[in-house]
């Protein structure tokens, strides 16, 4: 029998190439969503619509606790922000090791493995939070809760405690990432125009993992766009398009780079934020089809 096997060794070595591809998105674990931020209390229907197509979602306490026995096998991110710390001055509640074991007894225990992470705080620079304040609640929760990860998302880059963001970021010599956290994130969202939306990419997203690459080996979960809050001024369709395209250079992205674990879409449902100091009724995902299927077809390439 004659032939070459060169044929057969080139054939080979593609499908080890593509298999090499493949294995390289594996450390992708999870995708999630906020839910309806700021509501202590949001629709139940709206975790119908996406529970199908992505692997969690952020909760709070009481309603984590009005829905747990139906979640299975989706997991949460048990928000704690607002049971841990007083935002107006940005201090540790007195009783938050108290507070840490009461929500144990009342909510977590026996559903330890539908809690994907513990939510401790939300860019908290921007409302004082120390990082002392954090390692104490991390040490609270490693305590009570061992081996569900503590996952705490910044502002831009005041992650870092370097001296050139003090004026930026506040909290001089109290930033920087919090001893015995297990993931880290930030918000930095594409507000220009969408024309130069690969360039913001590079300069805020790709940069910004960077330096926190530099300053930390903590796993890393980005916050990709899911709300018109950044587009107000477009009309509806081109709303979804431009949404739809920067939730795709987010996944893009996270496939490549081994050090990302996640993305937490922000957000999922209708709510409202405070825009140049007018408060504004935003948007979510959910209202805008090609982004909502950008996200749910992205997720399951993600995690295949």
């Amino acid at each position: 029998m004659n032939f070459s096997i060169r044929p057969l060794l080139m054939g080979l070595a593609m499908v080890l190439a593509s298999s090499a591809a493949l294995a390289k998105s594996n450390h992708i674990q999870f995708v999630s969503t906020y839910l309806q931020p700021g509501t202590t209390h949001p629709d139940q229907n709206y975790l119908a619509e996406f529970l199908n197509d992505i692997t969690a979602v952020h909760l709070g306490p009481e309603f984590f606790g009005s829905v747990r026995d139906t979640l299975k096998p989706k997991q949460v991110l048990f928000d704690l922000p607002d049971e841990l710390f007083n935002f107006k001055d940005g201090s540790l509640l007195p009783n938050y090791q108290e507070t840490i074991n009461n929500l144990g007894t009342r909510y977590v225990d026996g559903y330890e493995k539908t809690i994907l992470a513990f939510y401790i705080a939300d860019e908290p620079s921007d409302y004082g939070i120390t990082r002392t304040s954090l390692e104490l609640v991390i040490k609270a929760l490693n305590k009570r809760f061992p081996g569900i990860p503590t996952y705490i998302v910044w502002d831009q880059n005041c992650f870092d405690n370097s001296p050139d963001l003090d004026a930026k970021c506040g909290l001089s010599g109290q930033r920087g990432i919090p001893a015995g956290v297990d993931w880290v994130g930030f918000d930095w969202y594409l507000r220009h125009d969408p024309r130069s939306d690969v360039a913001d990419f590079n300069n805020q997203i790709i940069a910004t993992v960077e330096r926190m690459k530099k300053v930390t080996d903590k796993a890393i979960v980005l916050v990709p766009d899911g709300t018109d809050e950044f587009v107000q001024n477009f009309a509806e369709d081109q709303k979804d398009s431009v949404m739809a395209n920067r939730m795709k250079m987010f996944f893009d992205y996270a496939e490549k780079e081994p050090r990302i674990i996640g993305l937490d879409n922000y957000a999922w449902a209708n709510h409202r934020e405070v825009l140049h100091g007018v408060d504004t009724y935003v948007k979510g995902t959910r209202e805008y089809p090609l982004t909502k299927k950008m996200l749910f077809d992205l997720t399951a390439r993600s995690l295949r």
